[in-house]
């Protein structure tokens, strides 16, 4: 009897998590959908063949404040761990993946990339490293050193005057708004392109990704 009971909690568990998960992205799709219209950038002077295409989404995105702060989510493992980093990696679908131009040619938005990376690094501190974690660390890398985010972080003081590290909670970021990246590749995903290319896309994602 108790452990039927606890098979039963576990699958309840399990279905709350999945069905809290998604009822907040479904909120976070609509709210991001308002937020991203009023940045959308002309690109109709782009043929998107060949290297005709702009070298980011076409998209003004705004300057926001992001203070950072510790959390109990996104952990190495845990519980929920995966599930969470699961809804970074593969929401919106397709990987951030994006059609654009009138030939709905595909790209692959960095930011979903970098997110992407960050989850397999996760999975390799737990299964070990392997191809992909190298090209995934190099990326990153790369990815900060392109931001070079000038914030500056406090040392932490000690009682007794001494200063020793800082771990950044606290230090507000002017960043450019996630949010609003987030709204316009769910939007895209939505179009018409996708219904007869999105098998394709996810067939793929795994080349795409250096993998």
């Amino acid at each position: 009897m108790l452990k039927y009971l606890k098979h039963w909690f576990s699958d309840k568990s399990r279905t709350f998590v999945l069905a809290s998960l998604a009822v907040s992205l479904l909120f976070n799709v609509l709210t991001m959908r308002r937020v991203a219209r009023s940045g959308l950038v002309d690109d109709s002077q782009y043929s998107y063949i060949g290297d005709d295409h702009p070298t980011e989404l076409p998209l003004r995105l705004d300057n926001v404040a992001m203070t950072f702060e510790n959390t109990e989510h996104y952990k190495t493992t845990g519980p929920i761990t995966w599930l969470e980093w699961q809804s970074l990696n593969h929401f919106p679908k397709s990987f951030g993946f994006v059609h654009l131009g009138p030939n709905a040619r595909h790209f692959t938005v960095s930011m979903f990339h970098q997110l992407h990376c960050l989850n397999m690094l996760r999975v390799a501190f737990i299964n070990g490293p392997d191809a992909h974690t190298g090209h995934c660390l190099n990326f990153l890398r790369q990815a900060v050193l392109c931001a070079s985010d000038i914030t500056l972080d406090p040392l932490i003081v000690n009682p007794d005057g001494t200063m020793t590290s800082t771990d950044g909670v606290g230090a507000t970021h002017m960043s450019r708004d996630w949010m609003q990246v987030w709204a316009y590749v769910a939007e895209n995903q939505e179009g018409p392109n996708w219904q007869t290319r999105n098998k394709t896309m996810e067939g793929d994602r795994g080349h795409i990704y250096g993998k």
